[in-house]
């Protein structure tokens, strides 16, 4: 089984990808084959709807590839404005439905304030409802994110940390239900 993790942060330090990668290592120790895909690092053009796709440069290719062989997704972003980023939603318009539908998928939201990610996570779970992917009921998200991890990645609530885990294992429980 494998797992693709995609933070929607262009950031380096992000904590977005700390957030994604809890919920992947929980992932692997269920028995999954992982990999993380941050968008700040491979630089995807902006989604233009264009009639020849092979056009597009190889990073947004391989994006594709490597979604459309994960058995599962866990989708993070950070919550900018009062939504997701706009690297979430410009990846995103690269998958169609035919990539995403019957997938599992696991989203997370993070959040500099303190009222978390509600709206990221719940605008996430339509649009792969609308895509015909299986988004898990559970879509937990980190408030306050500059102080919520510890210097080793995790983060320091430990109700929180386990919540995440437990998104990475439900996560592959729930893909052996649907293959």
């Amino acid at each position: 089984m494998k797992v693709v993790g995609i933070s929607g942060s262009m950031s380096q330090g992000s904590t977005t990808k700390q957030a994604v990668n809890i919920v992947l290592e929980a992932a692997k120790r269920a028995g999954a084959q992982t990999e993380l895909i941050h968008l700040g690092d491979i630089n995807l053009p902006i989604y233009d709807d264009r009639e020849d796709a092979t056009t597009y440069p190889e990073q947004v290719h391989e994006f594709i590839r490597k979604v459309t062989e994960a058995d599962g997704l866990v989708i993070g972003s950070p919550e900018y404005h009062g939504n997701m980023t706009g690297a979430v939603k410009n990846a995103i318009d690269f998958l169609s439905g035919r990539i995403l539908q019957g997938k599992a998928v696991a989203i997370l939201g993070v959040a500099g304030g303190s009222m978390g990610a509600t709206n990221t996570t719940n605008t996430l779970q339509m649009i792969m409802r609308n895509l015909h992917a299986w988004p898990l009921p559970s879509s937990p998200s980190v408030s306050s994110s500059y102080m919520a991890f510890d210097e080793t990645g995790k983060l320091k609530d430990e109700k929180l940390q386990a919540r995440f885990e437990a998104l990475g294992t439900d996560l592959v429980d729930f893909v052996k239900r649907l293959t």
